[in-house]
């Protein structure tokens, strides 16, 4: 029975495979290339391979297995680069990695080294997070006005950072970054997480399209576009605040005497309405005091449209303005994001167009 659910499992895979292979040919390449033959391979040597004379593309069954989707499509279309190059390139006497291959990726918008690497840091950001590092640390206060004044520093800190980048039009390294579960559907209080991210943490965000190979089942990710030290800071926020969220809640229950879960999703976005408006009135305050203005880095549009060339917006619902969604509110408006910036995780990166 296990090999059969095993041989049913991987013949959904390599179907997956051939319909994200046909929406990146059509939606890249205009329906330039012809279908392959599409197969898993056993062997962990490549994590994927274009045989121009057999047809067959293959990707790595381990690769599946063991690495977020995106990261997969990453992948895949590196070796539909590999077939662009040799059947509508026409390219056949350069080196595997030559100058039809990049302009192969360029239109897929994929890297053209053998696997995917994220946004590489540079000097700059690395000095950057080290002090962000040791003033978060030092917000760990249980003082809440030192812990509050280490956190508008560290704001300030980053403000200027990006104000700087912006203004002497620094080479960036952009990266993308997901974080957060995959889920076929997401809450109203997911959806306001993103919007606090990218309104005062230099982020591009979006939902991304994916699939969870071990399921079976298709689902969104949250994904975010922009430095490696402001996607370290973003990232730090989302898992912070995606942890306060259920101590709160659990707490309020208690003082309120609830029962059940129904009032969870108000207050929730209340919590995260009440912290938006918390840095809002602190951006504000560093406006007035030292009249720095964020108006967005155009560069980080630009890669963000790139490498997502047929976005769409979506608008959610709201929520009622319930008792639990006002006590929300005035809950998140005492936030403080005071804990210490760990180190990173390793988490997903990869192209976001997707069916």
């Amino acid at each position: 029975m296990k090999g059969e659910m095993a041989a049913a499992l991987h013949l959904a895979w390599t179907r997956k495979l051939g319909q994200w292979w046909a929406h990146y040919n059509e939606g890249y390449l205009g329906g330039a290339l012809k279908p392959p033959l599409i197969r898993l391979g056993e062997g962990r040597e490549q994590l994927g391979l274009w045989e121009g004379r057999s047809r067959r593309l293959t990707i790595a069954l381990h690769h599946l297995q063991e690495y977020p989707w995106l990261e997969v499509m990453e992948t895949l279309r590196h070796e539909m680069a590999h077939q662009y190059a040799q059947e509508v390139l026409k390219v056949a006497a350069e080196a595997p990695h030559g100058a039809a291959f990049r302009q192969a990726c360029q239109r897929l918008r994929c890297s053209p080294r053998a696997s995917y690497q994220e946004g590489e840091e540079r000097p700059e950001d690395e000095r950057v997070l080290r002090v962000l590092k040791k003033v978060l640390s030092l917000a760990s206060s249980p003082n809440e006005n030192e812990a509050q004044a280490a956190v508008n520093k560290a704001r300030r800190l980053l403000l200027q950072y990006n104000l700087d980048i912006v203004e002497l039009d620094r080479e960036r390294g952009f990266a993308c970054r997901s974080v957060g579960p995959v889920k076929a559907r997401h809450t109203s209080h997911e959806m306001w997480l993103p919007m606090l991210l990218h309104e005062y943490f230099f982020v591009e965000v979006l939902w991304a399209p994916t699939y969870q190979p071990q399921l079976d089942r298709e689902g969104s990710v949250l994904q975010l576009y922009g430095t490696p030290a402001n996607l370290d800071m973003a990232e730090y926020v989302y898992v912070f605040l995606s942890g306060l969220l259920e101590q709160l809640w659990v707490a309020y229950k208690e003082r309120q005497g609830l029962r059940g879960e129904r009032q969870r999703q108000s207050y929730y976005v209340g919590v995260l309405q009440g912290v938006y408006g918390a840095l809002r009135d602190q951006e504000a305050r560093i406006h007035a005091s030292q009249a720095l203005v964020w108006k967005g880095d155009p560069r980080l549009q630009e890669y963000y449209r790139y490498l997502n060339p047929r976005v769409r917006v979506r608008r959610g619902g709201g929520v009622a303005a319930t008792p639990a969604y006002q006590d929300g509110m005035e809950e998140g408006r005492r936030v403080r994001i005071h804990r210490p910036l760990h180190e990173r995780r390793d988490t997903a990166g990869g192209l976001l167009l997707a069916p």
